[in-house]
């Protein structure tokens, strides 16, 4: 899909005036901002996209929304604000212009701070963030704050106020360093019809399926072709380093499998962001985290400019993994719980003569011609010989009621943590 068919808004671009991103939603008719359809907060996968803060500095509103899938936005909250006294997107420090693009609240202001014409409450605003300093602009103390005086058009030095009223009623939908805060000079510019919307989440969905299938499959120029010249990652690396570090992974790695969901996007004129739960699972070890993706437009084409990846858990070595997999299915074996032992099973599962029913039926009878089962293994050895396979090894020692054996165990897992299975099994036994 070309981007113009998704009817993009950049600014201080000659791309498309409008930018139709992924994100449910509804917007203003000329009587109320709150009707029609608007393209700003997109939830593609995520259960929900959590609050979002939408600010239209040109009809001086400030919505609640949020997304729940599979529904459409839903404007949760709407409160009248004030911006900066001049109009335009801010660039330095004292133009006295409100910023536009896309925030996050990273706290409360300290009590202390706040002199009356504050209000009794204040949030800082992330800016400048990172798109700005690239832009060299610069500025501090961009705030949501109350307010001692009436509200009236365009007041703040910068800042977004409201009510005092408003503002202590604002604080439910907040969560600190979690809140996205989008700020734009008219909403009303991001209608968007049905059919436009849907071409922005096939846009979106297919960006980010052609980034994952590229990494995934170890395409490194094409899946690099999705980052900004200018790219720099966590560890500093810039686009060329980043590359070569790619390249050097594709060979250290014989397979590697990437899996994105949970896919929410943030639109502006000037950035997007892309945030979704990874999983990456290779020979070695598997990680699951957020990432985000930060975008700017650049030759009619949305390119990354940073990455973040914050690790949901800690990850796992294979041994790991495997050990886990193996202690749940040890468990239920000696436990004697038929239904919870063969779920570890595949349905493609073969040991010699037996497929899964038949293991199943060997199994159950086993299970209830003795009392007590103890089974110990050592000596683990774990093989992947293909993409998301372990032929995991280890010598066992069984025992059950007067019974005891020994010998070397042969399981062939398949799968991605969360869904390892079975395969096959072998053994033979000690002599």
């Amino acid at each position: 899909m070309n981007i113009s068919d998704v009817n993009l808004k950049f600014r201080n671009t000659n791309m498309a005036r409008k930018i139709s991103i992924l994100m449910l939603i509804a917007v203003l008719n000329a009587v109320s901002l709150a009707e029609n359809l608007f393209s700003n907060v997109l939830n593609i996968s995520a259960d929900s996209t959590g609050n979002v803060l939408l600010v239209d500095k040109s009809h001086q509103k400030m919505f609640v929304v949020r997304s729940n899938a599979p529904g459409a936005l839903e404007i949760v909250k709407e409160y009248r604000i004030t911006t900066g006294r001049r109009r335009g997107d801010k660039e330095r420090s004292g133009d006295l212009k409100t910023p536009e693009g896309i925030y996050y609240i990273i706290g409360r202001v300290p009590d202390n701070r706040l002199t009356a014409r504050y209000g009794p409450l204040a949030y800082a605003l992330d800016y400048p963030n990172y798109v700005d300093r690239l832009q060299k602009r610069n500025g501090s103390n961009i705030w949501i704050h109350g307010r001692d005086e009436e509200i009236k058009d365009f007041i703040t030095e910068g800042c977004i106020s409201l009510e005092n009223s408003h503002i202590l009623d604002l604080r439910k939908y907040i969560v600190v360093r979690q809140t996205p805060v989008i700020i734009l000079d008219n909403l009303s510019d991001y209608y968007v019809s049905p059919e436009n919307l849907k071409a922005a989440v096939s846009f979106w969905a297919e960006y980010i399926n052609g980034w994952t299938k590229n990494w995934d499959s170890g395409a490194v120029a094409e899946y690099c072709d999705y980052y900004a010249p200018n790219f720099l990652d966590e560890n500093g690396r810039n686009l060329k380093q980043f590359k070569s570090y790619k390249t050097d992974l594709e060979k250290r790695y014989q397979w590697k499998t990437v899996m994105v969901d949970e896919i929410s996007v943030l639109v502006s004129d000037c950035e997007a962001h892309l945030k979704f739960r990874q999983r990456y699972l290779c020979p070695t070890f598997y990680s699951e985290g957020q990432k985000q993706l930060i975008l700017v437009p650049i030759d009619s084409n949305w390119r990354i400019v940073r990455e973040t990846f914050r690790p949901i858990s800690p990850s796992l070595t294979t041994e790991e993994m495997v050990t886990q997999f193996l202690s749940g299915w040890k468990s239920a074996w000696e436990q004697k719980d038929i239904d919870t032992y063969i779920n570890f099973y595949a349905e493609e599962f073969t040991s010699g003569e037996y497929d899964l029913s038949g293991w199943k039926n060997y199994k159950d009878q086993v299970f209830q011609s003795v009392q007590n089962i103890s089974v110990k293994w050592s000596a683990l050895r774990i093989q992947s010989p293909q993409e998301q396979v372990w032929k995991v090894t280890f010598r066992q020692i069984y025992q059950g009621d007067g019974y005891r054996d020994i010998g070397l165990k042969t399981l062939t897992l398949k799968g991605f943590p969360g869904n390892i299975k079975i395969i096959g099994e072998e053994w033979v036994e000690e002599k």
